[in-house]
């Protein structure tokens, strides 16, 4: 019988998907495919033997089936979005081909492989308004706000519509992700520090609240949740409920 991978990456040459990749190895003795819809991030892990990296558009469904019909992973951990508000909004093709399509695909391609589904979502799929502030619960009812959460959205219900009963599947919503990666896209900690390295004044909101995530504790709770085989819908978000003001003098304070 051919032997069947653990797990499969997708988004790895992101900040979550690398550091996914990274915590991954020590945990696991088998190979690890690793998806990248760009380069291939510059981590330790990207020289290792066991890790196979390869690009990757999770909104190429054809593409999709060919690599996990390769991989053949009894688990899928996505992590690949297009997380851009704004280019959401000027994008609205692209913005749901990745993160309304790209998730249908792949779930897909795991029921055809009885894989297990892992599937990272995000807090943008509640509004966020003076009636319904959160933080939120599971069962609180969405309503995105942006076309943002308006895919995400689309992409969690196309996880659940396929799935069913077939496979066992997660839906992990997250919220402000934030981490290093060396060469990777910026995030607000990266840009405020830059901006007060350099003796810039910023502005900074102090009316919106959230919890932010470091993607290291992130990939390091989904990864734990893999051999529980835990089910359904669950957040995942930092311990600590801040506004954007009180993270950004804590980052200042930090630096």
């Amino acid at each position: 019988m051919e032997q069947r991978s653990t797990l499969a990456i997708m988004g790895a040459g992101g900040v979550l998907g690398a550091k996914l990749v990274e915590q991954a190895l020590p945990r696991m003795d088998g190979t690890i495919y690793a998806y990248t819809h760009g380069a291939t991030p510059a981590i330790p892990a990207a020289t290792s033997s066991r890790v196979v990296w390869a690009q990757l558009d999770i909104a190429d469904a054809a593409a999709v089936v060919e690599a996990l019909n390769r991989a053949r992973p009894t688990t899928v951990i996505n992590a690949a979005a297009m997380t851009n508000v704004d280019a959401c909004e000027d994008q609205r093709d692209v913005a749901l081909a990745a993160n309304g399509a790209g998730p249908r695909h792949l779930a897909q391609a795991c029921v055809r492989l009885s894989a297990r589904l892992i599937h990272v979502s995000t807090d943008y799929v509640f509004p966020g308004d003076d009636a319904h502030p959160g933080p939120y619960l599971e069962d609180a009812p969405v309503r995105p706000v942006n076309y943002y959460g308006a895919t995400k959205l689309a992409g969690e219900q196309a996880i659940q519509a396929v799935c069913g009963d077939q496979i066992p599947w997660l839906i992990a919503r997250t919220a402000l992700v934030y981490g290093h990666l060396p060469g990777g896209r910026t995030n607000f900690v990266r840009w405020l520090v830059g901006k007060l390295q350099a003796g810039d004044r910023v502005a900074i909101v102090n009316d919106q609240f959230n919890t932010p995530t470091l993607a290291d504790d992130l990939a390091t709770a989904l990864l734990a949740l893999v051999p529980r085989g835990t089910r359904g819908v669950i957040h995942l978000a930092g311990p600590d409920l801040l506004s954007r003001e009180q993270w950004a003098r804590a980052v200042a304070a930090h630096f």
